[in-house]
């Protein structure tokens, strides 16, 4: 008896690590999340390639920076609406872009934090701010395999993260997304980048917009509904904005925020919890608001659906902040917010907010 359960125990094991090594030799090769490329690459460099959408760029892009000291000096963080914002064209200074997916204020604070710590320096941050900063908690993400933070930044050690990424059944949409790398399908939908951080994966869309002279989505608010934003993650980005902007005195580094251009459909639902938003933030910081009702937020032209606004609106952000050639740009994209005229300016968006509204029959 005693014989028979020992083979039985050693088959089962012997079994266990089989199916393990198999298990990690799939998913390490797959790579769904670029860990290997990222935190198990043997090259002193990282070259961006295409991953599927799974990519962790929280991961990703500060360690390529990591991997390239001296190299850059100034650094454009926010959500993936920031992606296409193309840091080489700003003239002032070495840019970066190191937006990620359902980046956070307090996330792109750790980072710079963390380049503080390693001695690269910094003369200045960009940083874009929507909704989604303000209603959602960074701990949510230290489940969410594509939005883990790098080691160095508090996330799990490596020997965790290879346990986390490795040791684990791979699923459907990872096969899925290996086969299509292997066949070459869909390469529009795939993570790729540029050497100052600018996320190509839109340029197909773009040529199809340009090419039928139309918009390729369709997003109408059905009903007015406006958001409660989770009132823990509001306070908890406010803390990060109040560090950040006291780092950036300390270590003398200049820091811009800047609403971003939401598309006016699904800023509806948006507006006025961002009107406490911008109210609180002018109180802190001066900062550009390209929201609301205005010449590029209604004109579905401008965006590859409703939450990304297309990469000719990067370039007019770039125009407006750093003012090159700010005399082509609508009047009315962009306006400078300050602790002085932040009533105006709210008043003047409510008021837009209430004609909406009421030409529309949407009730409040």
């Amino acid at each position: 008896m005693f014989m028979n359960y020992r083979k039985w125990l050693i088959n089962t094991w012997s079994l266990i690590i089989l199916l393990s090594l198999v298990a990690v030799g799939i998913n390490f090769h797959i790579d769904h999340y670029a860990v290997r490329l990222t935190m198990f690459s043997p090259y002193k460099t990282l070259y961006p390639a295409k991953y599927p959408d799974g990519i962790n760029e929280h991961m990703f892009k500060p360690e390529f920076v990591f991997r390239n000291p001296g190299k850059f000096d100034s650094f454009i963080f926010g959500t993936s609406r920031v992606w296409v914002i193309d840091a080489a064209q700003i003239d002032t200074g070495s840019f970066f872009n190191m937006s990620y997916s359902e980046g956070l204020p307090v996330e792109h604070l750790a980072i710079v934090k963390a380049f503080l710590e390693k001695d690269i320096e910094i003369k200045s941050i960009v940083i874009g701010l929507d909704g989604f900063c303000f209603n959602k908690l960074a701990s949510d993400h230290e489940t969410q395999l594509m939005r883990i933070m790098h080691p160095d930044i508090g996330g799990p050690n490596r020997l965790k993260l290879f346990g986390i990424y490795f040791f684990r059944k791979p699923d459907l949409v990872e096969l899925k997304g290996w086969l299509e790398r292997l066949r070459n399908i869909r390469p529009e939908r795939r993570f790729s980048m540029d050497s100052h951080g600018l996320v190509l994966r839109w340029k197909t869309a773009d040529k199809i917009i340009e090419s039928i002279g139309k918009p390729i989505f369709d997003y109408q608010l059905q009903k007015y509904e406006p958001l409660t934003y989770n009132r823990r993650a509001t306070e908890e980005s406010f803390t990060a904005i109040e560090e950040l902007i006291a780092l950036s005195a300390k270590h003398n580094f200049s820091l811009v925020f800047y609403i971003s251009p939401i598309y006016y459909q699904l800023y509806l639902k948006n507006a006025e919890p961002l009107f406490k938003v911008k109210e609180r933030l002018a109180q802190l910081t001066d900062f550009y608001d390209f929201s609301g009702f205005n010449t590029v937020t209604t004109d579905a032209l401008n965006y590859y659906e409703e939450v990304h606004f297309r990469y000719r609106v990067g370039d007019m952000i770039i125009k407006r902040l750093f003012g090159a050639g700010t005399k082509d740009l609508p009047d009315d994209f962009g306006a400078l917010v300050t602790r002085y005229n932040v009533g105006g300016h709210l008043e003047k968006q409510k008021l837009e907010l209430a004609q909406y509204l009421q030409t529309h029959n949407l009730q409040q």
